[in-house]
């Protein structure tokens, strides 16, 4: 132990050793199943299941996959095998001592835990409690006692980095040294940091549903993503990744969000965006869309022709807008009938009256096409009876003729030809009647006056909305017409998509009312977790500007609203001057923002006199931030366009990526970016590179696009203006 370096710490000695001990445990599990698996540590392996796999094979598959996670969880602990020391004395039971860590350890020997995971209920004590009286919900009831130790611990496989006591170094110094760090390229978990107000939202009820107001950088999206790790972790025997789902702005989000789970043991949990769960439901239903940015339009428009357009996007998201088309499509499934019933060559196969029994009672569970499906298995039935019936007819009055010839003619070749005729008669008049049968039964699906998607949601909106102009001139449909496609296509043909337990929604309140509802009726046994800012509600237009607008309406008022305030990413001195921006337009009922106690370099606005200064400045003001070691630094435009100019511009010198909206692969390093893409990510540094008063005039808008923008820092926030500065800037 002599040649190893320690903390200066009195238990450091007694830390290393039993951290030894841990990663040994740790080893001898993953040597075991590696010899189960096949698999080797730190390699992707993966197990696909048969489309209907018997019995047994589900089992072993099941068991195989279990397994598979297992390693790759031992694995990631070998790593880092805990985080925090938690000594605790039960009333009227000896201490414990507990080691927790991201996945827990058992000693398969002793069968006692070498590590704790920390979505146990002990693990409660280290996020919401201090020294001294604490109390926690275990499995078997409610435990008190006192809470003597709580120490942190940063270890690196077999390493003994730190040690921080409570009590002695507060926490808070601890969470000063992790959030001061430089950041990775990606989103990064966080259980080592997870705070009290933080642990309540991840610990929330599974089932109610949840929204929650997360302040920017208040780490709502981690938190999302570590409550879906709680959730599986807790309810392990009945709720299974597949069965949960995150919905994310873009793929680009997705993209950078996209380690977060893995990190945290978690697969095969369901990530798409609001379009991409349209297009799999949809199918090959799934129509063309005229791609465009709204939000990047926005930034070219004035505050009057926003209010405008604004006014039709929330129209088509709104509970009205869901009224009047369920109502719309309720008619349509009578419209869609022929009004008599249905015939063949004049005998009836179903009148009206039970045609309505059937297709709207009896079959009325089903999208429309499947129901006409069925009723075609009904009705090829009674075309057979038909057909047989005529052909009775036809033979009856064949044989009636046959007696008649007999009666008055001589037998001979005469009358033997007559009778010949009238057989041939009847098989010409047989064939004639399955061919009619078979006409009758192809020509089927032409009976119903059911156009396809867009064709009926035309239809609606004409009649709906006369005199509205909802679609543009050439009728195009773009992503706002989503939700009502999708609507439309759930009733005449059916959504295939799997129903999910649990759902995510991140930045949320870029959902529109309607959405909400129909991911609700989709999923009826789901519960939802919604997190978002409505400081950053950019797209209000088309999303919500309350709380209020999901509780009661669609919720039922049974969805608890929680709020993180506190904001873990942005310096103090960061957020001071987002906050002068953000409180010119305060939104009534939402908590101030409260950074946490980090200081740091004061965010600078410069004012360029020219453009070749403007890059001269930014250029210089990169190399300053590389030097010092930061790895993530975003480059933002207020536009895509401005974005793709700077590119030009300064690309290859700095060595950047462009990223657009478009782009479904986030990279780090030094980015060049448009506004309107940022929302929910972090970098190191942010360079806000024209904020003039041309750019961003007094408008609420734009005060919500450059509060976004100032939050998105760790560390570093320039704010770069050619000739004045823009009136929201509190700028001397």
């Amino acid at each position: 132990m002599e040649s190893v370096r320690l903390p200066n710490h009195p238990a450091a000695g007694q830390e290393y050793l039993h951290l030894q001990q841990a990663c040994d445990t740790i080893d001898r599990e993953i040597g075991e199943m590696e010899a189960l698996t096949g698999a080797k540590a730190g390699e992707c392996m993966d197990v696909q299941m048969k489309e209907d796999p018997d019995q047994q094979e589900e089992v072993t598959m099941q068991l195989f996959r279990y397994r598979l996670d297992r390693l790759r969880q031992l694995s990631m602990a070998s790593g880092q095998a805990y985080f925090a020391r938690l000594d605790f004395t039960p009333a009227g039971c000896p201490p414990e001592t507990w080691y927790l860590g991201r996945w827990g350890v058992l000693d398969p020997v002793a069968l006692t835990p070498v590590v704790v995971d920390w979505r146990s209920p002990v693990a409660n004590l280290y996020y919401s409690g201090q020294i001294g009286k604490m109390d926690y919900e275990a499995p078997d009831g409610h435990v008190e006692g006192e809470l003597t130790l709580k120490r942190m611990l940063t270890v690196r496989r077999r390493e003994l980095i730190s040690l921080f006591d409570s009590g002695i170094v507060s926490q808070e110094a601890y969470l000063q040294e992790v959030l001061g760090s430089i950041s990775t390229d990606r989103l990064r978990e966080i259980v080592t940091t997870i705070q009290a107000e933080q642990n309540i939202v991840i610990r929330h009820p599974l089932n109610t549903h949840l929204l929650v107001q997360g302040a920017a950088g208040s780490g709502k999206t981690t938190i999302a993503l570590h409550r879906i790790a709680y959730l599986l972790y807790t309810f392990r025997d009945t709720l299974k990744p597949e069965k949960m789902m995150i919905l994310a702005p873009n793929p680009l989000f997705l993209s950078y969000i996209s380690q977060v789970l893995p990190d945290l043991g978690v697969e095969r949990v369901v990530q798409t965006t609001f379009e991409g769960w349209c297009r799999e439901g949809m199918g090959r239903r799934f129509p063309k869309l005229t791609r465009e940015s709204r939000l990047e339009k926005n930034l070219t428009l004035s505050e009057k022709e926003r209010e405008k357009a604004g006014h039709l996007l929330r129209l088509k998201g709104s509970m009205e807008m869901m009224k009047r088309l369920e109502g719309w499509l309720e008619h349509l499934q009578e419209t869609v009938l022929p009004e008599n019933g249905f015939k063949m060559a004049g005998v009836p196969l179903m009148d009206r009256q039970e045609l309505e029994t059937v297709f709207l009672k009896d079959l009325r569970f089903f999208p429309l096409e499947q129901r006409i499906a069925e009723l075609k298995k009904i009705l090829r039935k009674r075309v057979q009876s038909a057909a047989s019936l005529l052909r009775d007819r036809y033979a009856a009055n064949a044989e009636q003729m046959v007696r008649q010839v007999r009666a008055n003619m001589r037998d001979g070749e005469l009358r033997q030809q007559k009778i010949r005729g009238i057989y041939d008669l009847r098989d010409q008049r047989f064939r004639e009647i399955d061919g009619r049968a078979e006409a009758w039964l192809e020509k089927y699906r032409e009976k119903f006056r059911l156009p396809d998607l867009p064709g009926l949601y035309r239809t609606f909106l004409q009649e709906c909305f006369p005199g509205e102009e909802l679609l543009p001139e050439d009728g195009s449909l773009r992503q706002e017409d989503l939700p009502m496609l999708a609507m439309i296509c759930r009733t005449a043909c059916g959504l295939k998509v799997k129903p999910m337990k649990h759902i995510v929604i991140d930045e949320c309140q870029d959902f529109s009312p309607f959405q909400i509802e129909l991911l609700k009726q989709v999923n009826p046994a789901a519960a939802f977790t919604l997190v978002g800012d409505l400081y950053q509600g950019i797209r209000a237009d088309e999303g919500i500007r309350s709380w209020e607008e999901w509780q009661g309406p669609v919720f039922g008022n049974k969805a608890d609203l929680k709020q993180l305030s506190v904001s873990y990413r942005n310096t103090v001195e960061i957020m001071s001057l987002a906050q002068a921006v953000s409180g010119r337009y305060p939104i009534p009922g939402i908590c101030e923002t409260k950074p946490v106690l980090r200081h740091g370099e004061a965010p600078r606005i410069v004012r360029a006199e020219s453009e070749k200064e403007r890059l001269s400045l930014i250029r210089e003001q990169v190399r300053v931030w590389k030097q010092e070691g930061f790895h993530s630094i975003a480059l933002i435009e207020k536009t895509a366009e401005q974005a793709k100019k700077l590119y030009r511009q300064l690309g290859a010198e700095l060595n950047a990526h462009l990223l657009s909206e478009s782009d479904a692969e986030y990279r780090g390093g030094v980015l060049i970016l448009p506004a309107g893409i940022v929302k929910g990510m972090e970098f190191d540094c942010v360079g806000i590179c024209d904020a003039s008063a041309e750019n961003y005039p007094e408008d609420e808008f734009l005060c919500r696009i450059l509060y976004v923008l100032m939050t998105r820092p760790l560390h570093r926030l320039r704010v770069w203006h050619r000739g004045a500065p823009s009136p929201m800037l509190p700028v001397k």
